[in-house]
């Protein structure tokens, strides 16, 4: 089996793309002869262009994306830690069906639960871990809030501007306007902490929210000019881990985040705008006018175990390996501690 590749940047995972695959990479561009599948980045705009060669030549089209656990720096200074393959679709595209709804399925029709789930997710909530994992900031405590209690503190994540997971959410900008206007008013007595995603915080890429805009939307709507004159509203640009946050919020509105998915393991109320990949399954308040049918209600552990063990794939670099998500846990927390520690070593020298 030759699998043609679209763009350059998968060149870097040839070897966890012919270990997942079973084939040997070939080339697309500039004829693509002799191909049996075309790879891709997900179903974002860059792809548009090699999906449609695969439907024209009838050849299937796999879907690479950075996996749930992916790395301590966002962008490309480090490879990802896991990375995902979906033969059907890809999980932030709602428009279509995805490999993951069928794992969720096949989870939540499954006649005992595996005892794995619950060692994983106490393995995830014991270590912290997210997507990206670069954190200056491990306690709430640190914000100076003001309030003490969970129940006054309400978390509305922001997304970068233009993600392909925001349109495959059946979402648009003024998702984000209408989820931060039904933050503010069903929650009149609670501090509203804005999240600003961590490639905004480095400049990589735009968001929704920030100071400018913030004032451009209260100018418009009284309840979010009065909320900032109670000082109720807050951005959120600290590298804090997600965690803490969400430990220390009872509700979280999201568009289609997977922070969403993190808040629901932490216990928390979640109402998402977008349909997201955790959503539709009777876990969130969903506040998007698209239906999703093909959907069935499942537990937070067939969606856990959906995403974490099935889904999603480990690899080790030196020598290279696919390894188990337990091992995956462990290695991102050498990988943190590691950078945790350079970073303490180069403040000294400065």
């Amino acid at each position: 089996m030759k699998i043609g590749l679209a763009t350059s940047g998968l060149k870097a995972h040839k070897h966890a793309i012919q270990h997942l695959s079973g084939g040997q990479i070939g080339f697309l561009w500039p004829f693509g002869l002799g191909l049996d599948a075309i790879a891709g980045w997900g179903h974002k705009p860059t792809s548009n262009r090699a999906r449609k060669i695969a439907a024209r030549r009838r050849l299937p089209y796999l879907a690479f994306e950075d996996g749930f656990l992916r790395s301590v720096l966002p962008g490309n200074t480090e490879s990802p830690l896991s990375l995902v393959l979906d033969r059907s679709g890809i999980y932030y595209d709602a428009r279509s069906a995805s490999d993951l709804e069928t794992f969720v399925t096949a989870r939540s029709q499954a006649s005992s639960l595996d005892p794995k789930i619950a060692r994983g997710l106490e393995a995830l909530r014991e270590a912290r871990l997210s997507k990206y994992n670069h954190f200056e900031v491990h306690d709430i405590a640190d914000l100076k809030l003001g309030s003490s209690s969970r129940q006054y503190r309400v978390l509305v994540v922001d997304q970068t501007a233009g993600d392909a997971s925001i349109v495959g959410a059946h979402a648009t900008e003024q998702s984000f306007i209408d989820m931060l206007l039904a933050a503010v008013k069903e929650n009149p007595k609670a501090k509203i902490l804005i999240k600003v995603h961590p490639e905004t915080m480095q400049g990589r890429k735009a968001g929704h929210f920030s100071h400018a805009s913030l004032e451009t939307l209260a100018a418009a709507h009284p309840e979010l000019a009065q909320a900032q004159g109670d000082s109720r509203l807050r951005l959120t640009p600290e590298a804090i881990n997600p965690w803490a946050l969400l430990e220390d919020c009872s509700k979280v509105y999201c568009v289609s985040s997977q922070l969403g998915f993190e808040a629901l393991m932490a216990g928390c109320q979640v109402v998402t705008f977008g349909t997201g990949f955790y959503s539709g399954y009777g876990l969130t308040d969903d506040r998007n006018p698209t239906p999703l049918t093909r959907r069935q209600p499942a537990s937070l552990e067939a969606l856990f175990a959906a995403l974490y063990f099935d889904y999603s794939h480990y690899f080790a670099e030196f020598p290279f390996r696919e390894i188990s998500f337990f091992e995956a846990v462990d290695l991102l927390g050498q990988r943190i501690a590691t950078a945790t520690i350079s970073v303490k070593a180069c403040t000294r020298l400065t």
